[in-house]
């Protein structure tokens, strides 16, 4: 079992370190998720750090969804808890994702910038979603 939790590494350590530090799934002594599951996350959402935190919040929302509750010697578990904050920290993330609309200007870099500055399309607007 691999947990990996230094914010001074480099490379795919580094992007492990990340998500688990947004989860929060940073104790190595009761973890939640292998490296190999975050790297999994991080694959599918091209290294996005909040993303695949995201992903990784969902998963484990529906694993604690999954299990029963229970109290034994005076103990209780209860997984529903567990379930319903990794599901809220996924909404939270995936909102803080969402970004905005801005604008931004593009310059030309060829041959035809000169020509094109005095033209019909010499400004433009341009939305890129962020």
């Amino acid at each position: 079992m691999a947990f990996t939790y230094d914010l001074t590494a480099s490379g795919d350590d580094l992007l492990i370190s990340k998500v688990r530090l947004v989860i929060p799934d940073n104790d190595s002594t009761a973890y939640e998720l292998e490296d190999a599951e975050i790297t999994y996350f991080l694959d599918q959402v091209a290294d996005n750090i909040n993303g695949a935190a995201v992903l990784a919040c969902q998963m484990l929302a529906r694993r604690y969804a999954q299990k029963v509750g229970f109290t034994a010697d005076g103990a209780t578990v209860r997984y529903g808890e567990r379930a319903r904050a990794f599901a809220e920290r996924a909404a939270e993330l995936a909102q803080s994702s969402q970004g905005g609309i801005s604008s931004v200007t593009l310059d030309r870099s060829d041959g035809f910038a000169d020509q094109v500055a005095s033209g019909e399309y010499a400004s433009r607007t341009v939305y890129v979603k962020v």
